[in-house]
Parts: C-alpha cells; structure tokens; sequence
C-alpha cells in the first residue's frame, strides 16, 4: 500500500508540475503578433495585437514615450527627416503601436525617400486606424470606437479631420465611454463622439499593479 501511495503521490507532482508549467508558458500573442510587424507582415490582425499588448509584458507594449515623439515632429517639421525617424524609432520602443508616431515615420520617411519605410509604417498607421474605425462608428455608446488608451482618440479624430474640443466620462450599462466633442473645420459644426474605454481602465490596472 505504501508503494502505491508513493506512485500516486509522484503522479501528482508531476500532473501539477505539467500544469504549473503549461501556465508559466502561456503564449504572449501580442509578442507574436509584433514579432510578424517588425518583420514586415502588414496583413496581422491590428485589432487583435491591440488588445493583446493589455496583457503583455514586453516592453513596447505601452505608449511611446511623448517627449521623443514630440521631438519627432519637431524634427518632421524643420524638414530634418532622418532625424525625425531616429526619435521615432526610439519613441516606438516603449509604446510600438502609437498611431501618431507611425503616422510620423511614414511622413519622415518620404521627405528622406525611403520609399519601403514610408511603405511600411503607413500601412500600420492604417492598419491601426481601420482596427479602430471597424469597431463602430461613434455615434452612440451603443456604436462608440473601441480604444486601449485615450491616445487613439485623438488619433482617431485626426483621421477623421475633426478638431478637439471638450472630453466627459460616460457611465452606462456596466461600461465606460469618453464622449469627445469635436468640430468639423470645413463646416464649423460640432459633434459627439463616443469612445468604449473598458480597455483603458483595464490598462490603468495594468500600470498600478507595476512594483
């Protein structure tokens, strides 16, 4: 009977061991996903890797950092191309699905006449843009933009050829929204746009529990 005991008890350990395992492994999609962009593979599901950097550990899975990116557009608008590319690369370390920094490469290089970057970083600007317009039309909360950081807003407005105006916190149905009220230039008319922000407090959460 102790034999057999001892043989269950190894059966066990070594059940939990193969879980335990199977759990510390859980695939990083987002690493995956990033892994094919930085490869070249524009074809990857945008709306997928946004979600997936929520819940990944990699290092350019947040935002881009503001500073080198405003440095970037600095240097985009002296015409100092190259310039402009290197504070972008940099920027994308820390946040490698920034919509504007993207939008900033490409724009940096065509004026540099590198014809595959522009190429490159202007089908992830637009890759990203569509995985955010597909998700409704942000009209109503019931249709808002599905957004991971209240920097696609923005992004998503400048697409769009609206202007920022004023931003409130919505509370219905068990979800959170930003309605952003934004003005047409070519009309002067205004309008709401509704913004589903759940993902963004889950990225909060993700911040504060950092050590």
């Amino acid at each position: 009977m102790k034999q057999i005991a001892r043989v269950l008890t190894l059966a066990a350990v070594i059940v939990c061991f193969g879980t335990c395992v199977a759990t510390a492994q859980k695939p990083d999609t987002y690493k995956e996903l990033v892994t094919k962009l930085k490869a070249g593979d524009t074809k990857i599901d945008f709306k997928a890797i946004r979600i997936a950097s929520l819940d990944s550990e990699e290092k350019d899975a947040g935002e881009a950092d503001k500073e080198l990116r405003r440095k970037a557009t600095e240097a985009l608008n002296a015409k100092k191309f190259k310039e402009a590319m290197r504070a972008g690369e940099e920027a994308l370390k820390g946040g490698y699905l920034d919509i504007d920094t993207h939008l900033i490469m490409a724009l940096a290089a065509r004026g540099a006449g590198d014809k595959a970057k522009f190429e490159f970083h202007q089908a992830v600007y637009v890759g990203l843009i569509n995985s955010i317009l597909g998700s409704g039309d942000g009209k109503s909360t019931k249709t808002a933009y599905v957004v991971i950081n209240v920097g696609e807003e923005y992004s998503v407005l400048a697409a769009l050829e609206l202007k920022r105006g004023s931003q409130a916190v919505l509370d219905e149905g068990g979800h959170k929204y930003d309605v952003l009220t934004a003005t047409d230039p070519k009309t002067n008319e205004s309008e709401k746009v509704y913004f589903n922000i759940d993902a963004v407090w889950k990225g909060y959460e993700k911040v504060l529990k950092k050590p």
